[in-house]
């Protein structure tokens, strides 16, 4: 007979939407996504060798092209839920027209993103950082936003992987991606192999040598025989009007929050680096760490997605419900990791970005980074609700409100930043606790809205390709109904 802790985690583990059936999509994608910011981590860590404003500019130049790319990625990531949905009603037929849509999306946004560029640079100008780390910024964001398109078909064919559950192709292809950017990034950077060094630019170089990698990856297996046979995939290489109808009422929400949140967080970033260039330096380091606490967690939350949308698609709404409880066990436990590292390492976590030779003000950039890190673990375990149930309702087509939601959390908090760093002038590490102090709040207005229930009834999907079996065969629903 099974002892009671053995059916407590039969009940846990077992059935749909059990931890189980999530975790075997969620490990690659959380794996991918670690690789992801494995590429950017290393890249800091080589840039840091040459000094902190190095480091420094990386991360703002970074994040200023990113915020370029938001509404885009946004928009064309939501594929993940249509296909999810598609894939639980048994559409496959669908799947790869849904991401056709996508592509044509990417290729229509690229000259939309690279006329952002006037934008991208005057933001440094406006943010009165020093000469010298504008130029920096501008020679990373100026690359990187050229190579949008690599990083824009990228994220859609992600989204046909992760949406089906088949989430190991994107996890391999990151794992090359990131092999590559490594080798790459100590070759340009550092002027290896008989090359010039680089620097900056070639940080930037190795980051787009590491994403075409990752694409070409993705690209071969989406162009499998088997696949294209199993998907109809010779046939959805045309426009759908009513798919990418479907993906621009859903999606639009979606992208308009990443743009909205991300230039949020580069407003903020911006606001803290202009208290100066070594400011810059520790707030980096703290937002290095920020990311691996972080930006993993993206993985599952694209897993719970994933899952979410099929069990909708199914017409199962509990294991729809039970993904998402699922997804947030899984979430604490990484978070309450990271939160113990922040608080008994941070020392540790400070040197791996130490560079070969430490400018006269490094002990002062170690001291406020020092408390940075510590005051972080106020936010990892509300991180995680928000970034579990922020999945779990845009899997279930409540990007309106997520989006709003969202926009007014993350433009309140650029408000609170600027009144401690502008207003009142506050000394960097007293701003920074006030800063870290209002993100509690995210985690628990997204949980209120899952446990409120006011996401369900939405139909992502016509009602006549719903609610289908688990073994029903594709029924031509997915295009011109």
């Amino acid at each position: 007979m099974p002892s009671p802790f053995s059916r407590l985690l039969q009940r846990q583990f077992a059935g749909p939407g059990g931890i189980t059936e999530l975790w075997r999509i969620a490990l690659p994608m959380v794996v991918s996504t670690a690789l992801d910011t494995a590429m950017m981590f290393i890249d800091r860590c080589f840039l840091s060798r040459i000094d902190p404003l190095h480091m420094a500019a990386c991360m703002t130049g970074g994040i200023t092209a990113f915020a370029c790319t938001t509404f885009f990625i946004g928009l064309i990531g939501y594929a993940t839920a249509l296909v999810a949905h598609q894939y639980g009603a048994g559409q496959k037929a669908g799947c790869p027209r849904t991401i056709t849509q996508g592509l044509i999306l990417a290729l229509v946004a690229y000259p939309a993103v690279l006329a952002l560029w006037p934008l991208g640079v005057a933001s440094f100008h406006w943010a009165g950082h020093s000469p010298r780390q504008i130029e920096l910024e501008t020679t990373y964001f100026s690359i990187l936003l050229l190579g949008t398109l690599i990083i824009l078909v990228r994220c859609a064919l992600s989204s046909f992987f992760s949406g089906i559950g088949r989430t190991r192709v994107v996890m391999v292809g990151n794992l090359a991606g990131l092999a590559v950017n490594t080798v790459a990034a100590w070759v340009l950077i550092f002027g290896k192999c008989g090359l010039p060094p680089m620097g900056m630019a070639g940080a930037a170089l190795a980051v787009l040598a590491g994403d075409a990698t990752a694409l070409l990856v993705q690209l071969a297996a989406y162009l499998r025989p088997k696949l294209r046979l199993e998907f109809n995939l010779d046939q959805a290489w045309r426009f759908d009007r009513p798919l990418m109808g479907r993906l621009l009422r859903y999606g639009f929400p979606s992208g308009l929050e990443f743009v909205v949140t991300f230039s949020a967080f580069a407003v903020m970033v911006s606001l803290f680096n202009g208290y100066g260039e070594a400011v810059a330096a520790a707030v980096t380091l703290a937002f290095n760490w920020d990311m691996v606490a972080f930006v993993p967690m993206i993985g599952l939350q694209i897993a719970v997605t994933s899952l979410v949308g099929q069990n909708l698609g199914r017409g199962d709404e509990a294991a729809a419900i039970r993904a998402a409880w699922s997804g947030l066990k899984l979430n604490l436990v990484y978070s309450g990791i990271m939160l113990l590292m922040f608080i008994t390492i941070p020392d540790l976590l400070i040197r791996a970005f130490r560079p070969d030779v430490p400018p006269p003000n490094y002990d002062q950039i170690v001291a406020m980074a020092r408390i940075m890190i510590i005051m972080m673990c106020v936010y990892p375990l509300s991180d995680g609700m928000f970034i579990v149930f922020s999945g779990a309702i845009r899997g279930a087509g409540d990007t309106t409100w997520a989006m709003a939601a969202s926009s007014l959390l993350h433009w309140g908090a650029v408000l609170n930043t600027w009144f401690l760093t502008s207003y009142l002038r506050l000394d960097p590490v007293s701003a920074w606790i006030g800063f870290v102090l209002v993100f509690p709040i995210f985690g628990l207005t997204f949980w209120w809205r899952f446990r409120s229930g006011k996401w369900r009834g939405r139909m992502i999907l016509p009602m006549e390709c719903t609610a289908r079996p688990r073994q029903s065969e594709p029924t031509p629903c997915s295009s011109s109904e």
